[in-house]
């Protein structure tokens, strides 16, 4: 037996791939430092060599399960009375299982295979006969936050980067490590449903309020602290005794927190209510789209109280059968495979400069920020800098425009305080970082200024004349412009190549994309920089070419023009909008043309239109609803009414077109594929025009941009699965009826001829 103060584990076995690392140094490093503290105290670090974050691959299984083989041979000589587990990656415990891993699973026999292996080695860490102590200073997801809840005790530190949480349902699979049985057991019934449901991480101080974790120390000397911890409290884990705060029941906002009370988590009855209201939430939040948090509750339902008290022995075994069999049932299936898809997708781009294959360029960092304009998106633009630690200065000509920008963004940290998101502190401090101008002042010592002011290209160009006189020569200029010609604004200044197209989507503080847009003479370095810049304001970039619509809003004008023309046509708005709903978009065309501003829309439409003549041609049914001055939720009126949050449809628009409705009229999947197809088909000529790079780009664009549903894995990863053929067969058929606007492209029949879809 090895009694020296630093023993370290290393892998013997060979029998399976490295599984995602290359380097074959071992993860796990095992520590005696029972000299140190006066009771035998050990810790095991886990660093997983060649990877910015510990993941748990089949290297790492394999090795975890040869160490505890050794810890259990230590347990029973009695060199250990308590174990802690650190992790040596800087702001990272265990980022959760390997991905790569479900995403190459081809059966139901290979998931359940790949679950029970998990399961297997987290029980045999839970039944180690000395107390386990996770020390958490980073974020600990999926399977890193299933390994933490095996070990006695969580102990977490007050760093922004630990975070906690099983959000597999993001991924389209549910925990199948043991989450879906220990976290209920351990915070209730009702904060498990919460997290497991949503997805949604926790700080170390929230989750040691929802008594997730047994303590939340300072990040400063948080190693030292958590080993001071562990030796007081080593008693007490050796006694079974809960150190956790009791769970809040109901303490969470989300799903079963908001309906549950005290007594009802206790009660066979109150469990039963519980998961069926939360059943009939989550069906009502993904219309059934989402097969993984139905599947999440049908698991808990089925294990609940099917254990026993201490988790352990042949109870513990058929509740984990039955989570397994939960798990890789999804994992197989199309949802899961379209997630992983986005996920990886995601991934690209935070590797991304934004820059061509082969070209490379200085990224500029930015410090501080200036916005052009004070109105809806230059307030919002200002808030979201403020949000990730910017000074912004924020410009307008006058004070009335000011505060009503700096209000807006008020408003919005307000509402972070409120659900506890920022301290009273931290907000005030965001607020603090804005400040509202009347002038240039300060202009010349900004990395970077946006332009958010009226849509109109003169004003624009007026703008940047004045603008490149008060900026240092290094700051870069963006125009967050939604449909006018980068190229044509960098015919006015001075230095076009400084100038950048950045395209935020409303609402700002929301909407997950920004279109990054390179002008015929935007520099490699300006771009890069703004591209950069966009992932840290926590958005996810994609680059598209200077052409009319951009990507998003040339994808977008046909789905919503057509939505229109069914209208039109004696569709009643309502079905029209019910019949995208279904197929899974956030809302429908109608009530998003009234989310963006009808006249926003018809502006854009008719820029469209002049660039692409007959087959942009927009119906007449926005026009009509201007006139009657109806413009959308701005002034409460447009395709619906609203009052607050509720909308509700008004007859008399039907009048104001000159319509008369009538449901039925045209069958459900019609009015889904002459929406949709066109999309596609407009989307075949941006790839051949290079709009973007790749079809993904535009799968990432649409998701992001529009919020297609991302379960159907992107608008062309849809389309492959419909086939070209069938796809170039309709679109025929309604050119037939209707014209030109569904006139199939020449790149998409090209498609077809070469036997290839948009993925390859």
């Amino acid at each position: 037996m090895e009694t020296q103060e630093n023993i370290t584990h290393e892998n013997k076995s060979n029998k399976r791939p490295v599984g995602g690392s290359v380097n074959s140094e071992p993860a796990f490093r095992l520590e005696d430092r029972s000299s140190l503290w006066g009771i035998k105290l050990w810790a095991l670090t886990l660093d997983l060599k060649g990877e910015k974050v510990n993941k748990l691959t089949r290297k790492v299984m394999d090795e975890f399960s040869n160490l505890l083989a050794e810890l259990e041979k230590l347990g029973k000589e009695n060199q250990i009375d308590v174990l802690v587990l650190f992790s040596a990656k800087p702001g990272n415990f265990v980022a959760g299982a390997d991905i790569e891993l479900i995403r190459s699973i081809k059966s139901e026999a290979e998931a359940l295979e790949l679950s029970g292996a998990g399961q297997d080695l987290l029980n045999r860490w839970e039944d180690l006969p000395f107390p386990t102590v996770a020390a958490i200073d980073g974020a600990a997801l999926g399977g890193g936050c299933e390994l933490a809840i095996a070990c006695s005790a969580i102990v977490m530190s007050n760093s922004p980067a630990a975070k906690i949480g099983v959000p597999e349902v993001m991924l389209g699979v549910i925990p199948g490590m043991g989450g879906c049985i220990r976290l209920p057991r351990k915070i209730g019934l009702a904060s498990a449903l919460d997290l497991i449901l949503t997805g949604k991480t926790l700080s170390g101080d929230r989750a040691y309020k929802l008594g997730l974790v047994e303590q939340c120390l300072p990040r400063e000397s948080f190693e030292e602290s958590v080993q001071s911890w562990a030796k007081k409290n080593m008693a007490s884990m050796k006694a079974g005794n809960r150190l956790a705060k009791q769970p809040k029941l109901g303490g969470l906002s989300g799903i079963g927190g908001s309906i549950v009370g005290s007594v009802m988590e206790k009660t066979p009855l109150g469990r039963s209510i519980m998961l069926k209201k939360a059943r009939g939430s989550v069906l009502g939040r993904t219309k059934g789209q989402y097969p993984a948090p139905i599947e999440a509750i049908n698991v808990i339902q089925t294990t609940n109280g099917c254990y026993g008290e201490q988790l352990r022995g042949v109870d513990r075994r058929a509740a984990l059968a039955v989570e397994a069999k939960g798990f890789a049932k999804l994992a197989v299936g199309e949802v899961c495979k379209n997630l992983i898809r986005i996920f990886y997708l995601t991934e690209a781009v935070k590797k991304s400069k934004g820059l061509p294959i082969g070209t490379s360029a200085e990224t500029r960092h930015v410090r501080s920020a200036a916005i052009l304009g004070a109105g809806i998106m230059g307030g919002g633009i200002a808030q979201l800098f403020a949000a990730k630690g910017f000074q912004v200065r924020l410009k307008d000509l006058n004070t009335k425009a000011l505060a009503a920008g700096v209000q807006a963004a008020v408003q919005l940290f307000k509402k972070q305080v409120q659900k506890k998101k920022l301290t009273s502190r931290q907000g005030f401090q965001k607020i603090s970082l804005i400040s509202p101008v009347l002038d240039y002042s300060g202009f010349n010592a900004v990395s970077i200024v946006v332009e958010a002011v009226v849509e109109n290209l003169e004003v624009k160009q007026q703008v940047f004349k004045e603008l490149e006189g008060s900026v240092s020569d290094t700051c870069v200029i963006a125009t967050n412009t939604s449909s006018l010609s980068v190229s044509k604004m960098q015919s006015s200044m001075r230095n076009p190549e400084r100038l950048v197209g950045m395209h935020f989507f409303n609402p700002v503080h929301k909407m997950p994309l920004i279109e990054v847009i390179k002008g015929e003479k935007t520099s490699n370095e300006a771009l890069t920089t703004v591209f950069q810049l966009s992932k840290q304001l926590g958005k996810t970039p994609i680059v598209v070419k200077d052409a009319p619509g951009f990507l998003v809003n040339r994808l977008l004008l046909p789905y919503l023009n057509e939505a229109t023309f069914l209208v039109e046509q004696g569709v009643p708005i309502d079905e029209v909008d019910r019949v995208l709903l279904e197929f899974g978009m956030p809302m429908g065309p109608l009530e998003l043309i009234d989310e963006v501003g009808i006249d926003v829309g018809d502006k854009v439409a008719h820029i469209l239109n002049e660039a692409f003549g007959e087959r942009a041609q927009p119906s007449s049914v926005n026009s009509k609803i201007i006139t009657a001055g109806r413009l959308g939720k701005k002034n409460e009126k447009g395709f619906y009414v609203y009052e607050g949050r509720e909308k509700k449809l008004d007859p008399k628009i039907y009048d104001i077109l000159s319509v008369t409705p009538k449901y039925g009229l045209v069958p459900g999947d019609e009015i889904l594929d002459r929406c949709i197809l066109p999309m596609i088909n407009e989307a075949s000529r941006c790839l051949a025009e290079d709009v973007v790079s790749s079809a993904s780009d535009v799968d990432l664009g649409m998701i992001m941009g529009t919020g297609f549903p991302p379960f159907r894995g992107g608008l062309l990863k849809y389309a492959d699965g419909l086939g070209l053929q069938e796809i170039v067969k309709r679109l025929k058929e309604f050119e037939e009826i209707f014209g030109k606007r569904f006139e199939p492209s020449e790149a998409l029949v090209a498609r077809l001829d070469g036997g290839c879809g948009f993925l390859g």
